[in-house]
Parts: C-alpha cells; sequence; structure tokens
C-alpha cells in the first residue's frame, strides 16, 4: 500500500495523543494535515440539530447550514458545529479518529523511565511512587526537587509520544511531512504538568 504524503503540525497531533479527557475527541484531516477537537458539548448540540431535521437519508450541508443559522449561538459555536458536521459527514474517508491516550503505555513509560534513573535514592523514590492509584502525582512530585531529572523525563515523555504518533501513521497509511519547526518538542513545565493532571491510573498497588 502506497503511503499518503501529509503535511501534518507534530506538536498538534502529538498534544492530541496525550490528551486523556473524556470529553473531547480528536481527528486527523486526510486533506490538510489540520488536528480537529470535538468536545462533548460540540457533539450533543449536533445531535440535536440532527434530530430535529429527522432525514433518514442523511442530512444535506444546506439543510444543516439553514437549521445552525438558526440556532442561537456564538459565532464561534457556529464555525465549531460546522467543522464537526463535516466531520460526521467525511468520518472514515475524509477524517480519521486520533487514538485515545493509554494510561497503560503511560505507566509503562515512567516504569521505563525509572530504570534510567542514576541516582539511588531518586530511583527509589520514584518507584515507590509509581504503585497504586495517584502514581502520576507522585512521580511528578518526586521529580520536583531534581531538576535534572525532570527536564530528563519531559524529553523522554515527548520523544514515546513521537514514537507512538509515528507507528500510528505508518499503520495508516501515512507519511507525515512536517511543517518547519513543528516536530515533537519536550513539553514545557507547565504543559507536563497539565498533562500529568489529566492522566489517571488504576492500577493497584504492586
Amino acid at each position: 500500500m502506497s503511503e499518503r504524503r501529509l503535511s501534518i503540525n507534530m506538536v498538534e497531533l502529538g498534544a492530541a495523543f496525550e490528551d486523556a479527557s473524556d470529553a473531547v475527541r480528536y481527528y486527523l484531516d486526510l486533506e490538510t494535515g489540520a488536528v480537529i477537537a470535538i468536545t462533548d458539548e460540540m457533539r450533543d448540540e449536533l445531535e440535536t440539530i440532527y434530530a430535529e431535521l429527522d432525514d433518514e437519508y442523511g442530512v444535506a450541508d444546506d439543510a444543516f447550514a439553514a437549521a445552525l443559522q438558526q440556532r442561537d449561538l456564538p459565532a464561534w459555536m457556529h464555525e465549531a458545529l460546522d467543522e464537526a458536521h463535516r466531520v460526521e459527514q467525511g468520518y472514515g474517508q475524509r477524517y480519521i479518529a486520533v487514538p485515545t491516550a493509554d494510561s497503560r503505555e503511560a505507566y509503562r513509560d515512567m516504569e521505563n523511565f525509572v530504570e534510567t534513573v542514576a541516582n539511588p535514592r531518586l530511583q527509589s523514590q520514584l518507584v515507590y511512587a509509581i504503585r497504586g492509584r495517584g502514581a502520576f502525582h507522585r512521580f511528578k512530585d518526586a521529580l520536583l526537587a531534581h531538576p535534572d531529572d525532570r527536564e530528563r523525563w519531559f524529553a523522554f515523555s515527548a520523544a514515546r509520544v513521537h514514537e507512538q504518533v509515528l507507528a500510528w501513521l505508518t499503520e495508516e497509511g501515512i507519511e507525515g511531512v512536517t511543517e518547519a519547526g513543528a516536530g515533537i518538542r519536550p513539553l514545557d513545565h507547565c504543559e507536563q504538568e497539565e498533562r500529568d493532571e489529566r492522566h489517571s491510573i488504576p492500577h493497584a498497588d504492586r
């Protein structure tokens, strides 16, 4: 199978891969390479419009546009719903779903990183930190007093996401051509903390 060449912002796609929120779903536009986020709120509103139109043969674009214009919504919501409608109509052809974050993969990443820590005391703290629920919070807290290892974790985590994104693109028959300067970068401190907050590791105590 020949690969589709697609210009993709790998930072945006990597962020979508890492988002463990149940309230947002991400899609890749196979024509433009854009990463599109659709929230549960948008999806609920979209389903309401579809139910009102109630056409067994599908929802025509002009009928949807007319129904959307009649709704008293902010301009940004109109634009977001129009985009969500395009994704719904073109799903599986122009648009494909970005995989949701896998907490087990994230947990294994922490385990693998711990093995690379040279400081025996910190390594012992991290081994304890990743046991049971709340592992990400404890892991993050344990690294706060060790800025060098914390920076190494940021880079380690970003590299793993890069690998996962490239593997998925290959499975989908896509050759990602990144925009200038848009390769995956290590997350900064605030982004990493937000990422950690989104992950919940439901492992039992080991």
